[in-house]
Formats: C-alpha cells, structure tokens, sequence
C-alpha cells in the first residue's frame, strides 16, 4: 500500500507541479474575461495540490530538494511505475484489449529505464564524494 502511495505521489509531482500556468497581465482594464478566470481558478488549484503534495512528501519524508538523495526517490518511484505498469498491461492482455497492452507495456518500460538511470546516477553521485 506504501508502494501505490509513492507512486501517486511521484505521478502527482510530475503532472502537478510544473509551473506551466503564468498569470494574466492586464494592460489598463478593469474587467476580467472568462479565460482569465478560469486560468485563475487553474493556477491556484495547482498552487492548492502543491501545497498537498508538499506537505505528503514532507510527512513521508521525502526530500526531492536534495541533489543526491533525490535520485533515490526518483528509482524507486521509476521502478515502482514500471511494476504496476507491467502488471496493468498483463491484465489488459487478458481482457483482449492489444492496442492498450502495447501503450501500457511501452510506458511500463520507459519507466523501467528511467529508475535504472536514476539508479545508476544515484549511486556515482553518492559514492563519488
């Protein structure tokens, strides 16, 4: 359960965290159109699970502020995508769904390579002091 946990944490810190959304800029108006609210609305939601995601990786004790251990964190999460993945796509073969397995088994793969190099990168970092 640990594991499925991390793992939503370091999906959610992927797809939340990027710092994609800018504020508005208003040049001499007063009214606020549609489209600059909803990116309001957008941008402090994305502030919201920051602070959510945050306050987790805090509580879990982990820290992706650190430039060695952080690639730790990243292998296990890289790894921990990559047997889920794999045993999703194993399940949708059972179903019959072969496009899907495809997708899920690529994905589960690239996962794979990312916690090896984030393994690999970890261990020179770490003992290269």
């Amino acid at each position: 359960m640990k594991i499925l946990t991390l793992l939503v944490l370091f999906v959610g810190s992927f797809l939340f965290l990027q710092p994609s959304l800018q504020a508005a800029t208003h040049s001499g108006t007063t009214t606020v159109s549609a489209d600059q609210m909803k990116a309001n609305k957008k941008a402090f939601q994305m502030q919201k699970r920051e602070a959510k995601a945050t306050h987790l990786f805090a509580k879990r004790g982990i820290d992706l502020q650190d430039p060695v251990n952080k690639w730790m964190w990243y292998w296990i999460f890289g790894w921990g995508a990559g047997i889920v993945l794999s045993i999703l796509a194993t399940a949708t073969i059972s179903t019959g769904s072969v496009g899907s397995f495809g997708v899920l088994w690529l994905l589960a793969s690239l996962c794979w390579l990312f916690g090896t190099v984030s393994l690999i990168v970890w261990l020179v970092k770490k003992f290269a002091k």
